[in-house]
């Protein structure tokens, strides 16, 4: 659907034109939700199932996509500045309080049935520039995120620029990510984080 119809449970400001807004309005549920847009031709599409309860989504640019996927359960903030970028959240992933940031053209992609905590921030950019002092270079150019499938990540977790997360990993609560790591089954903790222990998995049940 075009974004010019009042739905429940959302509040809607919209400013552009031929922005979507795609999902299934019998199987999906929205709760304290706000969705901001400031920008033309993007599509947000949310799969069956899912519940998005006091979060923000905020689109800041054109031709940008957003995809959640079936049966997540999402709380936070989610903002994406710029244009033709992406953020992707996938299958029965679940968010407590998560800060998504995409800008300067780079994309966040989480795979599925992950588990994040609370007070959690994703992003491709530091926002601000670090330069060398001789030359003015800039140090600290925007990457990609990519984490992959079955991933826990625990309370107050930064995950920075660059940083790639392999199936399933678990990532100690306060941990800073800010590299990509390949191999999977691993713990990972610390600032910046690194392997601590290996041959692991998790479970949302306390077994």
């Amino acid at each position: 659907m075009i974004l010019q119809e009042e739905i429940k449970g959302l509040t809607t400001k919209v400013f552009g034109k031929n922005n979507q807004l795609i999902y299934d309005e019998e199987s999906f549920i929205f709760k304290n939700a706000e969705l901001k847009i400031t920008g033309s031709n993007n599509k947000i599409h949310i799969g069956k199932g899912t519940k998005l309860s006091n979060i923000l989504i905020h689109i800041r640019g054109s031709n940008n996509e957003i995809m959640i996927g079936e049966d997540t359960d999402l709380i936070g903030h989610i903002l994406l500045k710029g244009k033709k970028q992406s953020i992707k959240v996938g299958d029965r992933t679940t968010f407590k309080n998560v800060y998504l940031l995409s800008q300067e053209g780079k994309n966040i992609t989480i795979g599925a049935d992950c588990m994040f905590s609370y007070d959690i921030a994703v992003r491709t950019t530091d926002a601000h520039s670090v330069l060398d002092l001789e030359t003015n270079e800039r140090l600290n150019g925007a990457k990609d995120v990519v984490i992959g499938n079955h991933v826990w990540v625990a309370a107050s977790c930064l995950i920075s620029k660059g940083a790639v997360i392999p199936d399933d990993t678990i990532i100690g609560a306060r941990s800073v990510v800010t590299k990509p790591f390949s191999e999977a089954h691993t713990t990972i903790a610390g600032s910046p984080a690194k392997i601590i222990k290996t041959g692991t998995t998790w479970s949302r049940e306390r077994l």
